[in-house]
């Protein structure tokens, strides 16, 4: 199993080869800063994987043929947005996705961290703004599932 997260380390590191983030950063730095913050192997798994169906040609049958579960693989599917929907249709397609909410949450956690932005102008602040929406949204579901979960089942009343 491990050699799956290695396996999407190198893919992470072979797709991001030269690119850059806003700050001119490697951003296989955030990928694999995404990937650190994950709770389970699924997490970092698809935290390495994250950004690769975006800023490469590969496609999800591409990524199929590494070997990844197809649980990783349909969270993947949700977490990459599509060219033709707005932000807002694509965080509506990440929610229907826990595996996928989480990793959001996690880059959302990651790009809105000040300590990697040298300077803030106004579109960053409109961007920011805008992943900061999403990032509540996203984490009061994740609240409530939780809740949910813990809620103890009522026993059955005998008569």
């Amino acid at each position: 199993m491990d050699h799956l997260l290695e396996t999407a380390i190198r893919l992470a590191a072979k797709v991001h080869k030269g690119q850059v983030d806003r700050s001119g950063k490697p951003y296989v730095l955030h990928v694999m800063r995404v990937m650190e913050r994950g709770q389970d192997f699924d997490e970092q798994v698809l935290g390495a994987l994250h950004d690769v169906l975006e800023r490469s040609d590969l496609t999800i049958a591409d990524i199929e043929k590494k070997g990844f579960s197809p649980r990783v693989l349909k969270a993947l599917d949700r977490i990459t947005r599509r060219a033709e929907e707005t932000y807002e249709q694509y965080i509506d397609r990440v929610v229907e996705d826990s595996l996928a909410i989480r990793v959001k949450l996690n880059d959302l956690a990651d790009k809105m961290d000040l300590r990697h932005v040298e300077q803030l102008d106004e579109s960053d602040l409109k961007r920011y703004n805008k992943q900061l929406t999403a990032y509540h949204r996203m984490k009061k579901l994740v609240e409530m599932a939780k809740a949910r979960m813990s809620v103890p089942v009522e026993s059955k009343s005998r008569n």
